[in-house]
C-alpha cells in the first residue's frame, strides 16, 4: 500500500488481494492521548478509508481469514475504485464487482457493495463456505 517494492517483484494485477492486505495499524489505549496524538501524525486518510471499506465488506460477508474473498479499494482523485470477489473453496465459482465512485458516497459503502454482491450469488456461496468451513463437520 505504500508502493515500497523490491526491483524483482513479480506483479499480480489479476488476483483480488485479501481485504486490507498489507496495511499496518498501530493501537493506543483510548484514554492514552500523548500516543494517540503521536499516532495521528503518521495515519494515511486514504489507506484507512479504503482498509475501513475493505473489511466492512468482509465484516458484511460474514467471512474470516479462512474464507476465499477479496477486496481493493483505491482513492484515485476524488473517486473510490472497489473491487470485489468472492469465490468458492474450489475455485470454481466466482461472483466479483468493480466499482467507481464518488468519495463524497462512501459512507456505508462496503457493506452496499457486500449486499450487492450476496443479491448476485454471493448468499449461495457463503452458505457452501460455512459448511465447508464449520468446525463442527
Amino acid at each position: 500500500r505504500i508502493n515500497l517494492k523490491p526491483d524483482t517483484v513479480e506483479v499480480l494485477d489479476w488476483m483480488v488481494p485479501a481485504p486490507a492486505q498489507g496495511a499496518m495499524m498501530v493501537v493506543a489505549m483510548e484514554h492514552d492521548e500523548f500516543s494517540r496524538t503521536a499516532l495521528a501524525h503518521l495515519n494515511h486518510q486514504p489507506t484507512q478509508i479504503s482498509t475501513h471499506i475493505e473489511r466492512q465488506f468482509l465484516k458484511t460477508l460474514e467471512g474470516g481469514c479462512t474464507a476465499p474473498i477479496g477486496a481493493l479499494a483505491v482513492i484515485s482523485q476524488n473517486e473510490l475504485h472497489f473491487n470485489g470477489a468472492l469465490f468458492s473453496l474450489d475455485g470454481r465459482q466466482r461472483v466479483s464487482m468493480e466499482r467507481v465512485v464518488s468519495l463524497d458516497t462512501v459512507s456505508g459503502i462496503g457493506e452496499q457493495f457486500a449486499k450487492e454482491l450476496l443479491g448476485q450469488g454471493g448468499a449461495e456461496i457463503m452458505t457452501t463456505l460455512r459448511q465447508q468451513l464449520s468446525p463442527n463437520q
